[in-house]
């Protein structure tokens, strides 16, 4: 495949087979009786909470997920949701299902801020702006779910990554950016910042000065020439759209010929949680291999 192709990135078996362990612990009940306390019912209305719940709940701790972000969610979690009651973020639903702990999100605010009046416990799970953040809200839900040991083991693949990236040289990094449609764009002070920095991949959208997110304009982001262009998004031929077809601006391909477009879905990145593992090794994945064969594309 030439450089301008697109092309997915990859997971290692290693990092799945962890994930994976995890979820089978959560999907599977225990093998003998437990005189603790059984572990709380617990209720999504926020996207980003089903995918804590999935891979760290026990199935039959969940009573409902919010319906929606099937898009956002990586396969792995999707097959454990099969089955899984959805309900659509009503009060009416939350009073009727009178969960131990419903979790929320910052979409949810009015709804939860209603059930509270009911008495029903809130957590509000936060979009985290770093891989640190990421990691102490995989361990909180995981310790408030009664199962510490599987936030942990995802904690833990965490810290060996960062352990891997801080003995990488600088000489081995690349530039690059997520560039969205429209011109959405990721600097300092964002999750995809943190994953980027962490896999080796220097973020030129934060080397330009812009923290959070927003628009970049494109005469900037071509003057910046990264080397790899991550695009999160996911084309419908049939219902083209003029502002996610801008990623495929005649501009861009003329002013960039020798950029390596990647596809990297925000399911990666969107949420946190148990991706983040997953998110670090395809982008230190994509790091390896382009370092170990120029011009070539995992």
């Amino acid at each position: 495949m030439d450089r301008t192709g697109d092309a997915r990135l990859r997971v290692t078996g290693r990092i799945f087979a962890t994930l994976m362990t995890a979820a089978t612990a959560a999907a599977s009940p225990p093998a003998q009786a437990d005189v603790s306390p059984p572990p709380p019912r617990v209720m999504s209305i926020d996207q980003c909470a089903n995918q804590y719940l999935l891979a760290l709940a026990d199935r039959d701790q969940i009573l409902s997920l919010v319906k929606g972000g099937d898009e956002t969610t990586l396969p792995f979690l999707m097959e454990r949701s099969e089955g899984i009651p959805r309900n659509h973020r009503t009060v009416e639903e939350i009073i009727a299902e009178r969960p131990d702990i419903l979790l929320s999100g910052p979409w949810s605010e009015m709804t939860a801020a209603l059930a509270k009046r009911f008495g029903i416990r809130i957590v509000r799970l936060d979009a985290p702006r770093a891989i640190a953040s990421a990691r102490r809200q995989i361990t909180d839900v995981a310790r408030m779910l009664g199962h510490e040991d599987r936030g942990q083991t995802i904690a833990g693949q965490i810290d060996r990554q960062l352990a891997d990236a801080a003995g990488r040289p600088a000489s081995q990094h690349l530039t690059g950016v997520v560039y969205r449609g429209g011109g959405y764009a990721y600097g300092s002070d964002t999750l995809v910042d943190s994953l980027m920095t962490t896999a080796g991949i220097d973020n030129v959208i934060a080397r330009l000065g812009q923290k959070r997110a927003g628009t970049v304009e494109m005469e900037a982001l071509i003057t910046a020439r990264p080397a790899i262009l991550l695009d999160d998004q996911a084309r419908d031929l049939r219902s083209p759209r003029i502002a996610t077809d801008m990623l495929a601006h005649p501009a861009l391909r003329r002013a960039l010929p020798d950029v390596a477009r990647i596809q990297f879905p925000m399911a990666y990145w969107l949420c946190g949680g148990a991706t983040v593992p997953l998110a670090i090794d395809s982008l230190s994945g994509l790091v390896r291999t382009r370092g170990q064969a120029p011009g070539r594309l995992p």
